[in-house]
């Protein structure tokens, strides 16, 4: 019996049929077999492996069927690019022509959309086959010719004609890209422009598009991929935002997140590149283009009707809630101050949820919709923001507790804003779990710093593109509750006077009196009395336009209030200047009792010298 411990080899990862002795054609025979077994059991890796071995070896005719069932692999697993290098080594690598191999070309050709190239190829190889042969070369020919037609044919044209003021944009699009794909430094290639060199680093432009043109771009996208996926483009897109999922990945927790966003964006490339493939070989506008206008226009019809219904059930759905929501507060007032101060906290949270809905309903939904979807816009949005300014106008209530003058945080009290205080010091301690909280009302100071800038950048945006006057008024009120909330009051006063001079363009009594008492606050916060009772003022007139008699009570009492701040500021400067003058007057007195040529400093000196006598003599 043979001995097969000594002498022999231990390979690892190899498969028991290995180890056996048989010839190189057998081995190679071996290994397309395994690779042709994997590739249909869908195992990729282990199928690649083999034919890599299967390729590896060297007889030329061995050669040329493996580079060919390596190349018909690689364009079933959606990589094209291989397939094509493999039939190109294939077609070198023959000694005779031979007709699978050119049609294995024809096809990695046809497969990377390169019709041109495939026809070309297709008319040689027809010249060097008669009779039977020719069959499989006419079918792809007729394939690529068809192809053709729908991309370059009629439709063609009537797509130019319905998108021409477009194809401006789309050129210098394609120029971007064809920019980022050149290597050379940026110097080269501004120079090779004739362009200013100097400048190396450019600042990325940013596009600032409106939410109605991001929102027809998504959809358009939406229908591309569900014209040539079906219903998997909900995986795509799945799979899309999978690319950039921090629970998926765990980039700080898993050493094995790069090759999970690698495997990831090779998937979402590979069902990409086979979308715009099938978009390559029948475009949506030829489709279009096939399509009966009459049945066509009848379908846009019925569902323009069909989305004009729903809005229209939507709007009245808004409406609804925002009655609700007003309602749900009771606006009776209690002799007793804990009853009062309850009262106070749900108009607060009721109108905290009624400036979230709307924030949500208008910047979320409304913003999406045409003049054509809704046909009552302008009319439903002035509702709306009036809605929300009349449920604000309820905030203003006076206080049970006493206040005076004599309380620096008095006005700050009546008009329910926190006095300013310094930023305090926020203590991170290593492994304690509140250290990290990322949500709710113990979110660190740096968190909700980044939902406020989170949410004006926001804010900033929807004004951008903001083309009602009370929506602006509305978002520039916004802007400067937000600013002052974050003690930001310069942007306070800038972003409510904005926010007035908007009210007044659309004759919005109710925005210009929250956007004057948001100058009131500030200016409350930061005690300047004098130009708070210029804004009082212009309130109170507002209120009396408004012809609330509560409004009016209240910026009356506000106005008391401020004008005992000034007359306690006046009695105190009084009184230091007062005492300042009488100290000066006493000081100039005893100055002027004394002798010219004696000074205060020198009889104070010989008061000392003479004690220092006293005492020598005493020892």
């Amino acid at each position: 019996m043979r001995d097969t411990s000594l002498g022999t080899l231990t390979v690892a990862n190899h498969k028991p049929w290995m180890h056996f002795y048989s010839r190189e054609d057998e081995k190679r025979q071996i290994h397309c077999s395994w690779g042709e077994f994997l590739a249909r059991r869908s195992r990729d890796i282990d199928a690649m492996r083999n034919f890599n071995l299967c390729v590896a070896r060297q007889d030329h005719v061995t050669h040329q069927k493996a580079l060919c069932l390596r190349s018909k692999f690689q364009r079933a697993v959606g990589l094209p690019e291989g397939a094509l290098l493999d039939s190109q080594q294939a077609e070198e690598a023959m000694t005779m022509w031979d007709a699978s191999v050119t049609m294995e070309m024809a096809d990695c050709l046809y497969d990377l959309n390169r019709f041109e190239d495939t026809k070309v190829l297709l008319h040689k190889s027809m010249r060097r086959n008669i009779g039977t042969s020719l069959e499989p070369f006419e079918r792809r020919l007729h394939t690529v010719d068809e192809n053709l037609k729908d991309s370059t044919g009629d439709s063609l044209t009537n797509f130019y004609m319905e998108h021409s003021t477009e194809m401006p944009g789309f050129y210098e699009h394609k120029r971007d890209q064809l920019e980022k794909s050149d290597k050379r430094p940026l110097w080269k290639i501004r120079k090779a422009r004739k362009e200013c060199d100097v400048q190396s680093f450019i600042d990325p432009k940013e596009e600032k598009i409106s939410p109605l043109e991001s929102e027809r771009r998504s959809r358009k996208t939406k229908n591309f991929y569900q014209n040539y996926l079906g219903r998997n483009w909900t995986d795509f897109i799945f799979l899309k935002t999978l690319r950039n999922n921090p629970h998926l990945l765990q980039d700080a927790i898993s050493g094995s997140s790069k090759e999970r966003r690698d495997y990831l964006e090779k998937s979402f490339q590979r069902l990409r590149s086979f979308a715009r493939m099938l978009h390559a070989r029948s475009p949506m506008y030829s489709e279009y283009f096939q399509r009966s206008p009459v049945m066509e226009a009848r379908m846009r019809e019925a569902n323009l009707f069909r989305i004009q219904y729903q809005t229209r059930r939507n709007m009245h759905s808004i409406l609804r809630t925002i009655r609700v929501l007003r309602e749900s507060k009771d606006i009776t007032v209690s002799s007793s101050n804990y009853i009062f101060r309850l009262i106070v906290l749900q108009m607060a949270f009721v109108n905290q949820s009624l400036r979230k809905f709307i924030e949500d309903v208008m910047g979320n939904y409304v913003i999406l919709k045409t003049d054509r979807m809704m046909p009552w816009k302008v009319e439903f949005m002035n509702e709306v923001y009036n809605h929300l300014g009349l449920s604000l106008c309820e905030t203003y209530r006076i206080p049970k507790t006493r206040l005076t003058p004599h309380d620096k945080n008095a006005m700050c009290t009546l008009l329910d804003i926190p006095p300013a205080k310094p930023l305090e010091f926020t203590e991170v301690i290593f492994g304690n779990r509140s250290s990290y909280i990322l949500a709710g009302h113990e979110k660190q100071f740096t968190d909700r710093m980044a939902d406020h800038h989170a949410y004006i950048e926001h804010l900033e945006r929807r004004l951008l593109f903001a083309q009602l006057p009370i929506e602006k008024a509305y978002l520039l009120y916004e802007l400067a509750d937000r600013h002052m909330q974050t003690n930001h009051f310069s942007q306070c006063l800038s972003y409510a006077h904005k926010a007035v001079e908007e009210a007044k363009t659309c004759n919005s009594l109710v925005w210009q009196f929250h956007s004057m008492m948001l100058m009131a606050k500030s200016h409350a916060v930061l005690h300047k009395y004098e130009r708070q009772k210029e804004v009082l003022n212009y309130a109170y007139d507002l209120a009396a336009d408004l012809k609330s008699a509560r409004l009016c009570i209240f910026i009356e009492l506000c106005r008391m209030l401020n004008r005992d701040y000034i007359t306690l500021r006046k009695m105190t400067q009084l009184v230091t200047n007062k005492r300042l003058r009488s100290k000066i007057s006493n000081k100039s007195s005893f100055l002027s009792n004394m002798s010219p040529n004696e000074s205060p400093y020198e009889q104070e000196y010989r008061r000392k010298s003479s004690l220092m006598k006293d005492l020598i003599s005493l020892k």
